[in-house]
């Protein structure tokens, strides 16, 4: 074979290659690839999403991912997350007490992170399904580390915009429980047991406690803000496994941003971030004794409600949690070289 007929046989195969290689190219760089500026927001199911304050949570993610620069979708399981949300690079999985039936997890391309709001653990076999897990429980966020996951510690927040200080007159009262009969409260047991005055706002209370109690079903997110700044003592509830755990549930952020004053019934992780500006109870007799103690003390309480407004507004809003929960997919998207 002559040089000639090399040269133009190489010439060939050489042009062949560049002709793969801008192919491949066009491929990966075509319209299925993820848009990592593209941000899901994907809840369990609709009516997590409309209940126990998820709709107003998830709202104040979805502004402050926007916030940050993100094209941000919401979508729920229920209707099969829509097209819309297909080509999200980051999937943002909102979770609460139900595993999630439908993984967006074929795709490569994409970082698929889980957040558990209040839930203490995944299902195991949902583990390896993320590639990050952020948990508002300290002790899961230790043990997943220790596993080797990638994962954030991330408490619950709140939205400064909508919970704020706006005392009204005529919400002034005694003892203020705002929450459903749902699951066992422990706030509201001590509560009856030690014969406070307490006033409730929440569902499914009818035919379980005495109607005296009971001051309405609902109170709209606007005005919420306005009602625990008003009540001279808030009666916050603090779930039994959350306390195991190491979870504080957000409504102690939203009545600390109100600078509302509240009980608690005690929580390891309150008293790590609050201090002493949440006093708190382990037993109706002890929350009958800080009842006596601020009740008829204004200057006490204003004392205490500022210091935990101060902590919950300049270090666990909103924009707080999005730039940590952001700090963990732009690790994972490093981690994966997109």
């Amino acid at each position: 074979m002559s040089d000639k007929t090399m040269k133009i046989i190489l010439s060939a195969l050489t042009a062949v290659l560049l002709v793969l290689i801008v192919c491949l190219f066009a491929f990966k760089g075509g319209a299925s690839r993820a848009d990592l500026n593209k941000l899901a927001l994907r809840i369990g199911d609709l009516r997590q999403y409309r209940t126990m304050n998820r709709a107003d949570v998830n709202g104040a993610m979805e502004r402050a991912f926007s916030r940050v620069g993100y094209n941000v979708i919401t979508t729920t399981e229920d209707n099969l997350y829509p097209n819309i949300a297909d080509d999200a690079g980051v999937n943002i999985y909102v979770r609460g007490y139900n595993p999630f039936n439908e993984l967006k997890t074929e795709k490569k391309d994409v970082v698929n992170v889980v957040y558990i709001r209040n839930f203490d653990s995944l299902y195991p076999e949902e583990l390896d399904s993320f590639d990050g897990i952020a948990t508002s429980s300290h002790d899961f966020y230790n043990y997943v580390m220790g596993a080797g996951y990638a994962a954030a510690y991330l408490p619950e927040f709140t939205d400064p915009t909508v919970f704020y200080p706006a005392p009204r007159p005529e919400l002034e009262r005694n003892l203020l429980y705002v929450g459903d009969n749902d699951r066992h409260s422990p706030a509201m047991e001590a509560a009856i047991a030690a014969k406070l005055p307490v006033e409730i706002y929440g569902r499914f209370w009818t035919g379980n406690i005495e109607d005296e109690f009971i001051k309405g079903e609902y109170i709209h997110d606007n005005d919420l803000g306005a009602y625990f700044s008003s009540a001279k003592i808030n009666l916050v509830n603090v779930a039994e496994h959350e306390s195991e755990v190491g979870i504080i549930p957000s409504r102690v952020y939203d009545i600390a941003a109100s600078k509302g004053f509240m009980l608690a019934p005690y929580n390891k992780e309150i008293e790590a971030v609050f201090g002493d500006s949440i006093p708190m109870y382990k037993n109706a007799e002890e929350l009958k004794s800080l009842y006596n103690q601020y009740i008829n003390n204004p200057a006490a309480r204003a004392e205490k409600a500022e210091k935990a407004y101060r902590i919950a507004v300049s270090e666990y809003n909103v924009d707080a949690f999005v730039q940590r929960l952001n700090g963990l997919v732009e690790f994972l998207i490093n981690e994966k070289r997109l």
